[in-house]
């Protein structure tokens, strides 16, 4: 006895995985990018890798993919049922233990994820990927690093340079107000020992700079045929003039220290201690 079996058309929604194999040298954001078109997918639900054992590999180790492994984008499946109608014998419909004939799973291209396509992930990952760190992060994976340190090659020298013009500008500055002061010094501290009727200077004068930044020895000698200033016979009179000499000056960004001898020379120390007076050369001319 035979009976009719009729199939009216139906359609299931589905989940099916679309696989590509990993080249040689990609790595997990990199076959993100090429299959999905965006890097940001590799760490959510719908991108997965596979293993050479087919296995799902955990996200956590994604950094150590190898070439031969596959990703896996999950798509939806629309599977669709042929309407016909078939005389199917009563002994032949107990004997089947198959489901009936079906056609393909039809893949709708628009299952593929896209950058516009919103993709749903477990809240944690979802998380994971916008964590501030991330945030902070994301930026600088694109940041081309020969360019970071061709330009501090550049800067660095610049700046190199300009601290030391500074520097020796400063320093010559220093050294032209010490030269001034110095002759100021000598003039001021010889007056009284001038002869009107003497060719001769009544003393002989140096400067010596010392290694250490602004200190300074102004050396004093008699001249020809005198016997002052030094310390052996007149050590109170050369305090005093050196003392004298100070106040008339009055210049307190130089500071001198203990009279000594040495080769024959009275030696009277100074430091030189700069300001607002002596930062530029045009300070000169207030003297």
């Amino acid at each position: 006895m035979a009976f009719v079996l009729s199939v009216t058309p139906t359609a299931a929604d589905a989940q099916s995985l679309v696989c590509h194999p990993i080249r040689r040298g990609e790595s997990a954001t990199q076959v993100a990018r090429r299959i999905t078109g965006d890097s940001r997918n590799t760490y959510r639900a719908s991108f997965q890798i596979m293993n050479a054992s087919s296995r799902f590999v955990p996200k956590s180790q994604y950094d150590r993919v190898r070439a031969g492994w596959r990703a896996c984008v999950i798509v939806p499946v629309v599977v669709r049922a042929s309407a016909s109608s078939s005389h199917v014998r009563a002994d032949d419909a107990r004997d089947a233990s198959g489901p009936p004939p079906s056609t393909p799973p039809l893949v709708t291209p628009a299952a593929l994820v896209r950058p516009s396509s919103p993709v749903t992930a477990p809240a944690a990952e979802m998380s994971e990927f916008f964590s501030p760190a991330s945030v902070i992060l994301r930026p600088i994976r694109n940041i081309d690093f020969t360019i970071v340190w061709l330009s501090a090659a550049m800067v660095v020298p610049w700046f190199g340079w300009r601290i030391l013009d500074d520097y020796l500008a400063r320093r010559k500055t220093a050294t032209v107000v010490i030269r001034h002061f110095a002759d100021r010094f000598v003039s001021e501290f010889e007056r009284p020992l001038v002869r009107y009727d003497a060719e001769e200077r009544p003393m002989q004068s140096r400067v010596r700079y010392r290694v250490r930044p602004g200190r300074f020895d102004i050396l004093l000698a008699p001249g020809e045929g005198r016997r002052y200033p030094n310390l052996s016979d007149h050590r109170k009179n050369v305090e005093y003039d050196v003392a004298r000499v100070v106040d008339a000056l009055a210049d307190a960004s130089f500071v001198s220290g203990a009279l000594h001898t040495q080769a024959g020379w009275v030696v009277v120390p100074f430091q030189f201690k700069s300001g607002p007076k002596h930062t530029g050369v045009t300070c000169i001319s207030s003297f």
